[in-house]
């Protein structure tokens, strides 16, 4: 049976960034039900991670800095040096191998995280009733696209670092004055910040158009390029808040690490208070993670509306569907 949902933000009106990041806060408290295991899976997955990269990555790449130390020092005699290459090569082998488990797992676990979390989000949004059952059905039934665009997500970032990296490396290594250098070097980063900053805001709508509409993929992509139009400096400021916010999570823990003994810096922290303090910027890392992704639900919704298609959203058993235009379908009919 078919039936209609009404949407969170009846008003025409189009919402501002101070409005979506206040919605976006709200939508947790709509669907506490559902978000709190979610919540506790995210935190879950998160410590997990942290625990496994610190207990047996962390000591192997501190034996492998020691042993670059040495060498660094001064010439080894003959068989030394060849233990300590061979050593080494075994200690990035097995870097390289326990990265590799902890990222591939990690990744799944964060693929179906999405999943749940941007269509319980959605659905709270549209003030839409959704049960684990639902829930869990729309994982089953969607990861698979979501893995898909995601990996077009992950090659697009690959490959727009990649570009960047050349050009500024280019532009450096063919300049002679340093004063010029530097000033073209900091332009350059500031503009490849920048337009990064808009791609990852219409790459990120299209994980959110994955999970709730029936596209995918290039079609997913595609028309999130539709949606941002005229929203792109909306769009743009959001993106801007929430990476600065992860910089300050991530970027205090460090200056607390990086802190020596010279004054008038204070000396660091002892190792458990390290321990604690990486731990807790991880789970607000979660954290982060998860609100932004309520960021990018409401914004889809309104990016939705900028083009008039605020119209109510047709629901069947707890999955969203919603007409595409001929064009988007097209594209994803040539990429399947």
């Amino acid at each position: 049976m078919f039936f209609y949902s009404k949407t969170m933000a009846a008003s025409s009106e189009p919402a501002g960034v101070l409005q979506i990041l206040w919605q976006a806060l709200q939508l947790p408290t709509k669907t506490a039900t559902l978000f709190f295991p979610l919540l506790v899976l995210a935190l879950l997955s998160s410590s997990c991670v942290f625990y496994a990269n610190f207990s047996s990555i962390s000591p192997v790449l501190m034996d492998l800095v020691s042993k670059l130390h040495i060498l660094l020092k001064g010439p080894c005699p003959g068989p030394e040096l060849s233990h300590v290459l061979l050593e080494m090569k075994k200690e990035l082998k097995q870097v390289a191998g326990s990265e590799s488990i902890i990222t591939l797992i990690s990744f799944f676990a964060s693929l179906f995280l999405l999943v749940a979390t941007f269509y319980t989000f959605a659905m709270a949004y549209s003030g839409t009733s959704l049960t684990p059952k639902g829930l869990l059905s729309r994982v089953a039934r969607r990861w698979y696209q979501t893995l898909v665009t995601r990996l077009y997500v992950l090659l697009l970032s690959l490959g727009f670092g990649l570009l960047s990296s050349l050009v500024i490396g280019t532009v450096m290594l063919v300049c002679d004055d340093f004063n010029y250098l530097a000033s073209s070097g900091v332009a350059l980063c500031i503009v490849a910040a920048s337009i990064y900053i808009y791609l990852w805001t219409r790459w990120s709508m299209s994980l959110v158009i994955t999970v709730v509409e029936e596209t995918w993929g290039i079609g997913a992509l595609s028309w999130s390029v539709e949606l941002f139009v005229a929203n792109k400096k909306k769009g743009w400021i959001l993106t801007f808040i929430l990476m600065l916010l992860k910089i300050v999570i991530y970027g205090v823990p460090g200056l607390l690490m990086m802190a020596g003994p010279t004054p008038p810096l204070p000396p660091p922290p002892p190792v458990v208070d390290q321990l604690r303090i990486w731990f807790l910027a991880a789970a607000a890392g979660a954290l982060l993670d998860m609100y932004a992704m309520a960021v990018y639900t409401v914004f889809y919704f309104e990016c939705r509306k900028s083009h008039g298609l605020d119209e109510m959203l047709k629901v069947e058993e707890g999955f969203m569907y919603t007409s595409l235009p001929a064009a988007v379908v097209k594209v994803e009919a040539t990429f399947p």
